[in-house]
């Protein structure tokens, strides 16, 4: 019996020995390159993955937009294609203000566009999340009192707000219900491919949509006062409410 229990006992060593383990990272600071803008990744252990702390601001989003207000773009990234400047008719800031505001407003191809020139940009790659590893970053519904962690309808006065004024998730992510629905990787439904999936709720929602389940489709009714050919390539004229965020997957190994 007793040489059994050690056999059963030294297999079970040996299988853990084999599994693989999943290293701990850190939390650490991105810079974007020629410029003095930084931000935040928070390691998440349980889906082996970075996430943005918060959502992109206008800060980091107006570095790559470069509406020929900036200095020249910087080398070895204008390759990627990058949005023109909004018709005034909707200024991409709604006139709430720029700075450390999510950025509002942009197409779910600008927002991987924008993944793609910051991968360049800092040589780590950066992409949308998936609607699951959205969801991993954002755990459960705070056990609190939704005000104390969402920008939502009765507490917006109808606009976005600056990031992390909030209190943080479990993870330390401020942001992920509220103040921006964000986009995901996916669409809403594989049989409208065109249609992004929307997370967390926004400034405009009831709370019943500002939750860790809610999930939203893009609506096409959004673009069509955009006059641009096709429409919605780079910016959502209805779209005050849509934001989005970053990740980086754990495969790779932070400086």
């Amino acid at each position: 019996m007793h040489r059994r229990t050690s056999l059963l006992l030294l297999l079970g060593l040996a299988a853990c020995e084999a599994a693989p383990q999943r290293e701990a990272r850190a939390d650490y600071t991105e810079s974007i390159q020629h410029s003095d803008v930084t931000f935040d990744m928070v390691w998440i252990p349980e889906g082996n993955f970075w996430i943005g702390k918060t959502e992109v601001t206008w800060d980091e989003f107006l570095a790559y937009c470069d509406f020929g207000e900036r200095e020249s773009t910087p080398p070895g990234v204008d390759v990627v294609a990058r949005p023109s400047k909004p018709l005034e008719t909707f200024p991409y800031d709604r006139d709430w203000g720029v700075g450390k505001r999510p950025a509002v407003g942009m197409a779910w191809n600008s927002a991987q566009k924008y993944c793609e020139w910051l991968s360049k940009n800092t040589g780590h790659a950066y992409r949308l999340p998936t609607e699951a590893e959205w969801r991993q970053a954002c755990g459960d519904a705070p056990a609190g009192d939704l005000d104390d962690y969402a920008w939502f309808a009765a507490n917006s006065d109808e606009m976005s707000h600056e990031v992390a004024q909030k209190k943080p998730n479990a993870h330390g992510l401020y942001d992920m219900l509220g103040n921006l629905q964000e986009y995901t990787s996916e669409p809403f439904d594989p049989a409208a491919p065109e249609w992004a999936a929307l997370r967390g709720g926004s400034w405009e929602g009831e709370p019943v949509d500002v939750t860790p389940d809610a999930r939203a489709q893009f609506d096409e009714f959004w673009i069509l006062d955009d006059p641009n050919i096709p429409a919605g390539v780079w910016w959502v004229p209805d779209g005050p409410h849509i934001g989005f965020r970053v990740l980086r997957a754990g495969d790779e190994t932070a400086d």
